[in-house]
């Protein structure tokens, strides 16, 4: 057990003593930079060493779920996270973890929001801030003016129409609301809230742009000045 993680592998586990160290963390962290409540139940891990092994539990406990390289899934109690030993394995099964504490303490969770943070929360907790493989994009086009279209992520609601293009826009807008301006970070929290209170949130586009009507300027200095 991790946290609010029960872990089930096929494998030992000793070689990931790091990360399990940090998921027993993982729900910390949210709560204090999302101030959502902690997780309302218990979250299983299913681990797999071969991916052959992993596709044929899902192919026989879940048919109807496409294929992904780790997966969330929700039927019908806790939340359960699968993944197997890729080399990607810890930054999947952060992600994935993720997306399984927020949807245990919040009623919904807007898709691009919901990716934006598993994004962010997916890298190791000591380079989050300073070391995602998608800061340096987004600072180069910072330099050009270029801002992710708030609006256009806020459209999306089939996961499928999310691509890389539109991960790297969403955690953008996630670092900016966590490391930016004191007010996007208000507002985060502000429109997480209503949601846990089950009131209507709004959008967060109109809502950071009614706190700061300068919000583009306010996205590309904090880019353009944020320290690697």
């Amino acid at each position: 057990m991790a946290g609010a993680f029960f872990c089930h592998a096929d494998f030992p586990l000793n070689e990931f003593e790091g990360l399990w160290r940090e998921m027993a963390g993982l729900q910390r962290d949210l709560t204090l930079q999302l101030r959502v409540p902690a997780a309302a139940e218990p979250i299983h891990l299913f681990l797999f060493s071969q991916k052959a092994t992993y596709q044929e539990y899902l192919r026989l406990y879940f048919p109807q779920v496409p294929f992904r390289r780790a997966l969330y899934i929700k039927d019908r109690g806790p939340g359960m996270v699968f993944a197997y030993r890729s080399v990607d394995f810890e930054t999947d099964v952060r992600h994935e973890s993720t997306h399984a504490l927020l949807h245990a303490a919040l009623p919904v969770v807007p898709l691009w929001v919901d990716e934006g943070l598993a994004e962010y929360f997916e890298t190791a907790r000591t380079r989050r801030a300073y070391d995602s493989p998608h800061l340096s994009r987004i600072r180069w086009s910072a330099r050009f003016a270029q801002v992710p279209d708030i609006e256009q992520l806020e459209g999306i609601s089939n996961l499928a129409d999310m691509g890389v293009d539109e991960y790297r826009e969403a955690w953008a807008w996630v670092h900016f609301m966590l490391h930016g301006p004191a007010e996007a970070h208000e507002e985060l929290v502000s429109f997480l809230a209503a949601i846990n209170a089950r009131t209507p949130p709004g959008t967060l586009s109109q809502r950071l742009q009614s706190k700061m009507p300068d919000l583009t300027e306010r996205f590309l200095d904090h880019f353009r000045n944020w320290k690697t």
